[in-house]
């Protein structure tokens, strides 16, 4: 293939709708603009002026880096600079206007953003047996330790980290043999104009190949966007190591018919982590990690798994349609207070459930298809 071109920069809009702010000062987005990088935060009502302040390093005095004067009654604000062509951490600092608010001001919480090596290269890689050259890739290669709920967006401009539930990360992970400390709000990008992910791979054509790892390792599509979720349910931390595969877009063949419109409500009582793979026949559970579900349903039929972890798509047990295209199938709702995710191939879809905080709780994901 052809070397890859480089094309100007998209904004990174860093998933912004789960972010909870909780009416404090806090960075909830970073975003590349060409050579600039933009910041968003949210200021609470009560401060007048907000100051970015960043330094490269955790010993290094912090630097005023931009100054913006907040709205009446706060909201959001935003800072643009040049990209940073190395790491920097970033904090906001905010001054009082009103006499209830202590007059050393409010600071926020700390964003680290990390400089990387694009992920991938235009170059095809070496030949194979048949001495074909093998097809280029981009490859998103992580190791480290995993105690909880968190997940990681990853985008043409960068790499965004939320944690959810229990601990942080033990120390430093690695992506790609890069150390990245993941604070909260966590970003990776790459220096200059060059982008994260190239243009030439695709976000959709993706493979995950789990290396190690005990428990939940899950991707989910979303607009120009992919998310990594990692759920570790059992005590402590697990060690975790995969690599994301991107390839280059692929042209979707042609349908030899349009898919049956439907939807897929999957319902249950979690406490733990559990899988569902379905396909046009079946819809098969495998539970890994803590209680069974309870109260499962698919589509309104109930589903007993004390009696059969298998239930079959026919007769009273009917959950979908035939004719239905798994390749077109979309998350339209969900419910439950850790994972529901979902990731569709042309023959069939898994689901994933996972409940780290104590207890349970119930959940529901709905699926569209054809639609």
């Amino acid at each position: 293939m052809g070397a890859c071109l480089l094309l100007s920069l998209t904004p990174f809009l860093a998933a912004a709708r789960d972010l909870p702010v909780n009416n404090q000062l806090a960075l909830t987005s970073v975003a590349v603009r060409g050579t600039n990088l933009t910041l968003v935060a949210v200021v609470p009502a009560g401060l007048r002026q907000v100051t970015l302040e960043m330094r490269p390093t955790l010993d290094a005095p912090w630097q005023a880096a931009g100054v913006v004067e907040v709205p009446a009654g706060g909201g959001e604000v935003t800072f643009t600079m040049q990209k940073p062509g190395e790491m920097q951490f970033f904090r906001l600092k905010a001054a009082a206007s009103v006499a209830s608010v202590e007059s050393a001001g409010v600071v926020s919480a700390e964003v680290n953003y990390l400089t990387v090596a694009p992920l991938g290269s235009a170059a095809a890689g070496p030949p194979d047996s048949k001495g074909e050259a093998a097809e280029p890739e981009a490859v998103f290669h992580f190791k480290g330790m995993v105690d909880g709920s968190d997940r990681i967006l990853i985008t043409r401009e960068g790499a965004f980290w939320e944690h959810a539930h229990w601990d942080w990360p033990q120390g430093a992970v690695s992506v790609n043999g890069r150390q990245w400390n993941p604070r909260q709000k966590n970003y990776l990008t790459t220096a200059g104009a060059a982008k994260f992910l190239p243009e030439c791979f695709s976000l959709e054509a993706v493979d995950l190949e789990r290396i190690k790892g005990r428990d939940v390792v899950a991707l989910e599509r979303t607009n120009d966007a992919l998310i990594v979720y990692l759920d570790d349910t059992p005590v402590g931390a697990g060690e975790y190591e995969f690599k994301v595969h991107f390839h280059p877009a692929r042209p979707k063949p042609a349908a030899a018919r349009a898919s049956t419109a439907a939807t897929l409500k999957i319902a249950a009582e979690i406490d733990g982590s559990d899988c569902v793979r379905i396909t046009a026949t079946e819809a098969r559970w495998e539970h890994k990690n803590w209680g069974w579900p309870a109260k499962v349903t698919l589509n309104g039929v109930p589903w007993s798994l004390e009696q059969t972890r298998v239930l079959q798509n026919a007769g009273t047990n009917v959950f979908l349609p035939s004719g239905v295209d798994f390749s077109t199938a979309r998350i339209i709702s969900r419910k439950g207070r850790d994972l529901a995710t979902m990731w569709a191939e042309e023959d069939g879809l898994w689901v994933w459930f996972a409940d780290n905080p104590n207890g349970s709780d119930y959940y529901e994901l709905e699926i569209a298809f054809g639609q």
